[in-house]
């Protein structure tokens, strides 16, 4: 089971996205998979309308972004049924490149993801020797 979902936003500001089968989800993998390999709106929607990516079930259509971020963040979700547990990272294509959330409410572009990742775990790499010295 894939721990991420795909999507872009359609004509009418709705987020067409769909469960992926790809053995990859965090933005490391997934992510830079997906801006190297598909870095337009069009293959976005060439691979979630069923183009590339083998897909867990059909493309669904969630109201705006918010809606889309109801998948991850059940607490603030006007629709709790659309919650999936076992998602941990949503990617869609908007701003002209793919943009990922871990909690359905702020998004980043892939690689600033990444970077604020990086850092946070330098960080806590440095405290851990700092304890370990004291």
């Amino acid at each position: 089971m894939s721990n991420s979902m795909i999507g872009y936003i359609d004509n009418q500001d709705n987020v067409i996205a769909v469960e992926h089968g790809w053995n990859l989800g965090h933005p490391k993998d997934l992510g830079r998979f997906l801006n190297s390999k598909f870095p337009t709106k069009e293959d976005a929607k060439h691979i979630v309308d069923g183009g590339i990516v083998v897909v867990n079930e059909e493309p669904q259509a969630y109201q705006y972004v918010d809606g889309y971020g109801d998948v991850i963040c059940e607490r603030l979700a006007l629709d709790k049924t659309l919650h999936r547990p076992h998602i941990e990272y949503l990617y869609l294509f908007m701003k002209g490149s793919w943009q990922v959330s871990d909690n359905g409410i702020d998004w980043e572009s892939v690689e600033n993801f990444i970077e604020w990742e990086e850092q946070i775990e330098k960080r806590r790499l440095e405290r851990a020797k700092e304890m370990e010295k004291a």
